[in-house]
């Protein structure tokens, strides 16, 4: 080759060798960037299955245990957008940062959400006086013996009275009042899906002679709590939803590490203050007014009197003791001998124990997940023999076989016993 060709040549290569030295150095400014961090809500809980995205892109993830998320983005200035159902939607920018950490807050526009009535569905702001919500989150906060007691003054349109003082006994849980004088108000009750029946016949003051549909079931086994008040209860469960529904679902494990609760607490409950009673000169004295009365109207117009003695009594009632006529003698006697000053309330009121131990372990992978719990209560009334225990279990499991097959399994033993020697109500005082 001739000199002159040659230089010829390299200078027609020097442009394409610029063009090429260019795009290298650009290529090597603009690296993928590797970022990753953790969404949480705005209480600081770490959230699962938040979608993350990079805006303009096609690139996304969704967050595993813990809140955790990891992505590409094509530059140092990229724009993530998190989303999750009900939170409010954040877009947050890279800035050059390897770690980025979201925090979503709560959608005020959830009443657009899509909620499911018995074969159909409806927007939740269309049906917001129909359906009443509980947070089961607050079970956790007190210490209570049933599910019904929690509801009290916490729903809309839902009257829950406690009936009785009796350990164990069921609230009176009514759905937009009472709808009949003679049969049942009570609603229905559907826990995970299976509908209980309200074995009694008339139920409207909450008084379940063959028991009631939530007895002995753990309260720290919800999951949450949904009240449906009108007539679109109807449209699955017909006939027995004229008086609401109440809808129960139980917790479920969750994809991740093993978790174990242990929940304990003691007390004791006792009267609040003991009544004003009569001492014992003071009943003798009304008991001789009264018996005296009782002799007068049989055996006055014979002539008796009140001063009539012991003998001549017996003799008018035809030698029969009896004390509707006939004083004691020893009321008369100076300091009653033989006879002892006892304060009934004394003898029969107590200081109730309250023992309540709850243990739970959940947790479980893609392919099964499991709850598991066992409860022990032991609560004992202010009366004496008036008390109740309970010992229940509960374990739900689901397994996914397959990505189009998926079966659990729900079991729920439970026994309990109730001491209710019939001493409440007004009838019935102390026995």
């Amino acid at each position: 080759m001739k000199p002159n060709s040659y230089f010829a040549g390299v200078l027609l290569l020097i442009p394409f060798l610029f063009v090429f030295l260019y795009s290298t150095e650009s290529h090597a400014q603009n690296p993928k960037f590797p970022v990753s961090g953790k969404v949480t809500d705005q209480n600081g809980r770490e959230l699962e299955g938040v979608t993350v995205q990079v805006k303009g892109s096609e690139a996304r993830t969704i967050t595993t245990t813990g809140g955790l998320f990891r992505i590409t983005v094509p530059d140092r200035n990229s724009v993530l957008i998190a989303s999750s159902a009900g939170l409010a939607t954040v877009e947050v920018g890279v800035d050059s940062r390897s770690v980025v950490n979201i925090s979503l807050s709560t959608d005020t526009k959830g009443l657009d959400e899509v909620i499911v009535i018995g074969y159909g569905s409806q927007k939740r702001k269309s049906v917001t006086g129909a359906v009443s919500s509980f947070d089961a989150k607050k079970l956790e906060e007190r210490p209570i013996q049933r599910i019904d007691q929690a509801l009290v003054g916490q729903l809309a349109g839902v009257t829950v009275k406690q009936t009785t003082g009796v350990p164990g006994k069921a609230f009176s849980v009514q759905v937009r009042g009472s709808g009949s004088i003679s049969g049942g108000n009570e609603p229905l009750y559907v826990l995970d899906g299976f509908p209980l029946s309200v074995n009694s016949s008339n139920t409207g003051n909450g008084n379940f002679t063959t028991g009631n549909p939530l007895d002995n079931i753990n309260p720290n086994d919800i999951e949450s709590i949904e009240v449906l008040k009108d007539a679109a209860a109807a449209a699955i469960y017909g006939s027995r939803a004229s008086n609401g529904v109440v809808l129960i679902t139980t917790k479920r494990g969750k994809t991740g590490k093993p978790k174990i609760n242990l929940n304990a607490y003691g007390g004791y409950n006792q009267a609040a203050k003991k009544l004003q009673m009569m001492n014992g000169d003071q009943w003798i004295e009304h008991a001789t007014e009264i018996i005296n009365a009782q002799y007068m109207a049989k055996y006055g117009v014979a002539g008796a009197t009140v001063n009539d003695d012991r003998a001549t009594r017996l003799a008018r009632n035809g030698g029969n003791f009896d004390a509707n006529y006939i004083l004691d003698p020893r009321w008369s006697m100076p300091g009653h001998p033989g006879l002892a000053y006892i304060d009934w309330q004394d003898v029969i009121e107590r200081k109730g124990q309250i023992q309540n131990y709850e243990l739970s372990a959940s947790g479980g992978t893609d392919a099964v997940k499991y709850f598991i719990s066992g409860n022990y209560a032991n609560h004992d009334g202010f009366v004496v023999n008036l008390g109740y225990k309970a010992y229940s279990m509960r374990a739900n499991v689901e397994i996914n076989a397959s990505k189009n097959l998926k079966f659990g399994v729900n079991i729920a033993p439970t026994f309990s016993i109730t001491q209710d020697p019939g001493v409440d109500g007004k009838d019935a005082i102390f026995h």
